[in-house]
């Protein structure tokens, strides 16, 4: 057995918090539930300019407070990482929750499997108005997940949301940690590090994680998250560790971002922007065409038109 599972090893829960004074105390409450024992929670207050602080430090419940300027959720999140103690990482949002058995499943599998690096769960979103939603396109992929297919699945979709996410201390610092060049999307490049240097994922189709979708998440920064997705598969393939045969996906990782990109402008009324981006992505790999391809862009020669 690995020998840091020879005994019940510390997890530390890296939390990043930014103005997050409407959900931070259930998120944190699901951290206390969770039935996996011993915890360290680290707060990492990323220059809150609203009550948040003052919620937390009235929580009862162990944990630690960093604070510092606001820099943006990837250098909280490294804080955080340099901060702690255990061998093992969690990741959570301020808005999220896990349900409580989340970690200790997960550690689960780190026993079993002392060879896996990062062990992610599936998740459900919900909304204010209690509705709830459940991406099965991501779970169906995320079961056909292995070793072999981990990064050509990865440079087309990413399947991994940070409070989905245990991962291995080590393996975390091997990987060199998440790039603060990143607003957005810094997750995404650090998974997609980790694939390429030959990492191990293991996925747990079970929802453990429930992912609050609201105003200030559901479409922040879009334009941001978009170019930073192009950076992150573009910095991926100037890795010289990178295998040969990933570095052949280069083109269909490169349509796949342009691609998502265009449909999130699509769905913003960004019609233009969306049928250029469209053309990008056909430009690199033409398996992009397909009905949904098709549809929109016909749709966007006319909206575009009648708003002429």
């Amino acid at each position: 057995m690995n020998s840091i599972m020879q005994k019940k090893p510390l997890v530390s829960v890296i939390i990043p918090v930014y103005n997050g004074e409407k959900f931070i105390a259930e998120c944190l409450e699901s951290v206390y539930a969770q039935t996996w024992h011993p915890l360290e929670v680290i707060i990492v207050d990323d220059g809150s300019t609203d009550n948040s602080l003052a919620i937390v430090e009235q929580l009862p419940g162990e944990k630690r407070i960093i604070c510092q300027n606001n820099l943006d959720v990837s250098a909280a999140r490294n804080t955080g990482v340099r901060q702690s103690n255990g061998d093992f990482i969690a990741f959570l949002d301020q808005d999220d929750v896990w349900l409580p058995d989340k970690l200790n499943k997960q550690m689960d599998i780190f026993k079993q499997y002392p060879e896996i690096d990062l062990v992610f769960t599936d998740l459900i979103k919900f909304y204010e108005s209690g509705k709830e939603h459940h991406a099965r396109d991501k779970h169906k992929l995320a079961l056909k997940l292995n070793h072999n297919n981990l990064f050509s699945t990865l440079i087309r979709k990413n399947l991994l949301m940070p409070s989905e996410v245990v991962v291995k201390k080590a393996s975390f610092n091997i990987a060199g940690g998440f790039d603060e060049n990143f607003r957005t999307c810094g997750d995404y490049e650090m998974w997609l590090r980790m694939a390429g240097l030959g990492m191990k994922f293991h996925y747990i189709p079970e929802v453990l994680l429930k992912y609050r979708q609201h105003g200030s998440n559901a479409a922040k920064n879009t334009e941001i998250m978009f170019q930073d997705r192009i950076n992150a598969v573009t910095k991926i393939f100037s890795f010289p560790e990178l295998r040969p045969e990933h570095r052949k996906l280069e083109r269909t990782g490169l349509a796949a971002a342009y691609m998502m990109g265009a449909h999130t402008l699509f769905s913003i009324k960004k019609y233009r922007q969306f049928m250029h981006y469209a053309r990008m992505a056909y430009s690199y790999d033409k398996c992009v065409l397909n009905t949904k391809f098709v549809t929109r862009y016909i749709r966007s020669c006319f909206f575009q038109k009648a708003e002429q």
